[in-house]
């Protein structure tokens, strides 16, 4: 049985339509993201910003929640430079938007955010600090100043330790992105610079003055289908045997919270 939260996912979906193709495997984070601040009691009635947001589809399902939802993006904007999330149809996507009452602006995340001191009772980063060309200080930073005192940050990124990056090393290959693309695409490359284990991302909260709450690692990207797929049934079935070892799972998951005044 579908949880009440895959169903809000799944929903947002279909909202966005063809936009939404391009975000077809976070479906499963999404909604745990979703399970997990709605048992906090941290969404229905509170101002939220989504850092990083995409098309706005956390968003959107946050503001199902009762939310009151602010997204800020780079890269889907008809300013950006060419990348795989950039959106050609933009001002149908921008129709979407008006219609669900979402509000999705222009920013940068690595430039000072465009809010007021503690503006924020929630933030949520999901899939972002590893596309970040430098280090998350300045953004992490940034998320502390304009949440209120006792506010709530989502953290959400892959785990460079999951199972599959650890055998690739074992046997003398690379576990980082791969390096053809990296290399060809330059000064634009959108992939994954730097990421970070469990341990690494709590170090880098508890340096930007957040208290670690909770943290959790799932296996967000797993389907059962794909274990026989001819590309991908290999890195499915690490995938599968990481299930009883939360450390080399593939996503990370950590709630931390701004000290209270």
């Amino acid at each position: 049985m579908q949880s009440r939260y895959t169903n809000i996912i799944d929903e947002v979906y279909r909202t966005f339509g063809k936009f939404a193709d391009a975000y077809e495997v976070d479906r499963k984070r999404f909604a745990f993201s979703l399970k997990l601040l709605d048992e906090q009691h941290v969404i229905r009635g509170m101002r939220v910003l989504d850092v990083g947001c995409g098309i706005g589809i956390f968003a959107l399902a946050l503001s199902k929640l009762g939310a009151e939802v602010t997204g800020v993006d780079k890269f889907i904007f008809p300013h950006a430079v060419e990348n795989p999330y950039k959106i050609k149809e933009f001002e149908a996507l921008k129709r979407i938007w008006e219609k669900n009452g979402l509000r999705i602006i222009e920013g940068d995340v690595l430039a000072p955010l465009p809010f007021r001191d503690g503006e924020f009772d929630l933030i949520n980063c999901d899939a972002t600090i590893e596309h970040l060309p430098y280090s998350p200080k300045s953004l992490f930073g940034e998320v502390k100043r304009v949440l209120r005192p006792g506010g709530i940050f989502l953290v959400t990124t892959p785990n460079f330790a999951n199972l599959l990056r650890r055998v690739r090393f074992l046997f003398g290959r690379s576990p980082q992105w791969d390096i053809k693309e990296y290399f060809d695409s330059g000064k634009d490359f959108t992939g994954h610079r730097r990421e970070f284990t469990v341990q690494e991302l709590s170090s880098q909260l508890s340096w930007s003055g957040f208290d670690v709450c909770a943290r959790y690692t799932r296996n967000s990207l797993f389907q059962w289908h794909r274990m026989f797929h001819p590309r991908k049934w290999i890195a499915q079935w690490f995938v599968f045997l990481s299930f009883p070892f939360p450390s080399t799972r593939e996503m990370i998951f950590i709630l931390a919270r701004t000290a209270s005044k």
